[in-house]
């Protein structure tokens, strides 16, 4: 017994609006995220539905294009999986399942051409998706371990085109229409594809954008990555030969922190990282950066001041600042703050790696404060020269 598709223009209405959204999302999202895949489905898409039409259209040999876009479809597809669940690389087993799978789709479509439907038709059309269930069974069983579950979308809408394909290829089914087959494969195909590539895209993006901010901001405290203070640095050095404003580099170690960390245990460390940069963030400006180096160790480069009363005074704050122990997360307690001033005005631009240097011998006088001064909390440091080299050189204390 045949099926028998007779859908009215109501149903019409219905397929094509679904596949131009399926088409216009697919062009936005594509062009949005710079995602090829998104753009070569909504170029297959086009090319099928204007394939079908024309033919439908001019009466060329209606039965015979339609066959062939039944054929050519789930090829296609069939392709597309192999790109996107290749285990990371294509091996020589895929690359010989493609080759195979392009054969038979040849020879089926050359069946066609050639002899047209007959009594050996079913069997061609079953053999043929055989052929391809067999590929992407091999593609979904070697990819089970690196692809994301949005294969299931896609593994559904190639499904969904390979069933309707071999209805109308086997005979088992007749539509009144010629294009009828092609639109009502495509109806179950793309949109499952539509949401597996979209799905795949937002997964590859995420990846993308946590591999790019994990080299300038620091996943635990949201603040800027020392690759950052580098690269500020070389900026505001620059500028400060044009005459700009005066800006300073705070280098800020908490004192305690392995005291607090004996006291507290080991266990509060990401607490105590979190709630020394927010006490960090208190007494700065919007647009100065502040940084995390590493362990206790915090930097802040301010901008815009206008001399050594200013910085002094931001120094100060600084230092205050950790003293505060209204706080939810780590309430009565106290971080002492030790803070090592840089002026910037007037430096000389650096390189990046005499820069990198130069931030380097900075930090260094942590492990040198003077001894004559191990109660004091602000240490200024001169900056004459910069030479990374020497280090820079110690103005005062206090």
């Amino acid at each position: 017994m045949h099926l028998a598709f007779s859908p009215g223009v109501f149903a019409l209405g219905i397929v094509a609006g679904v596949l131009g959204l399926v088409l216009l999302l697919s062009l936005i999202v594509g062009y949005a995220y710079d995602e090829q895949t998104l753009l070569g489905l909504a170029a297959y898409l086009s090319f099928m539905v204007v394939a079908a039409l024309v033919a439908q259209r001019l009466q060329v040999n209606d039965e015979l294009i339609q066959r062939g876009l039944l054929v050519v479809g789930p090829a296609l597809i069939a392709g597309l999986q192999m790109w996107l669940l290749k285990n990371r690389q294509a091996t020589a087993q895929v690359k010989l399942g493609l080759a195979v799978m392009m054969l038979v789709s040849l020879g089926l479509l050359g069946f066609y051409a050639w002899l047209g439907p007959g009594e050996y038709a079913p069997a061609a059309a079953f053999a043929w998706v055989a052929v391809l269930l067999v590929f992407s069974a091999y593609l979904v069983r070697q990819s089970r371990d690196t692809a994301g579950p949005w294969k299931w979308w896609l593994v559904i809408g190639h499904g969904g085109g390979l069933a309707t394909a071999l209805c109308f290829l086997a005979g088992l089914a007749r539509a009144s229409q010629a294009y009828w087959p092609v639109v009502l494969m495509l109806l179950l195909q793309v949109p499952p594809i539509y949401l597996s590539l979209v799905w795949r895209s937002r997964l590859l993006n995420e990846s993308r954008l946590r591999s790019f901010w994990a080299n300038v901001t620091d996943p635990l405290t949201g603040l800027a990555t020392t690759n950052v203070l580098v690269e500020r640095l070389m900026r505001v050095m620059s500028r400060s030969q044009q005459g700009a404003a005066g800006s300073a580099l705070f280098l800020i170690e908490v004192k305690n922190w392995q005291g607090l960390l004996n006291q507290l245990g080991a266990e509060f460390n990401e607490k105590m990282l979190l709630e020394a940069a927010l006490r960090l963030r208190r007494p700065i400006g919007d647009n100065d950066l502040a940084v995390r180096i590493s362990g206790g160790r915090f930097a802040v480069l301010a901008q815009g001041l206008s001399g050594a009363e200013e910085i002094n005074a931001l120094a100060t704050r600084l230092v205050v600042s950790g003293l505060r122990i209204d706080s939810p997360l780590l309430s009565g307690v106290e971080f002492h703050f030790r803070v090592i001033v840089s002026d910037l005005k007037a430096s000389p631009p650096l390189a990046l790696a005499a820069t990198q240097a130069w931030l380097t011998a900075l930090t260094e006088h942590f492990k040198r404060w003077p001894g004559s001064h191990r109660s004091r909390s602000i240490l200024i440091v001169a900056n004459s020269g910069m030479k990374p080299p020497d280090g820079p050189k110690i103005d005062s204390e206090y």
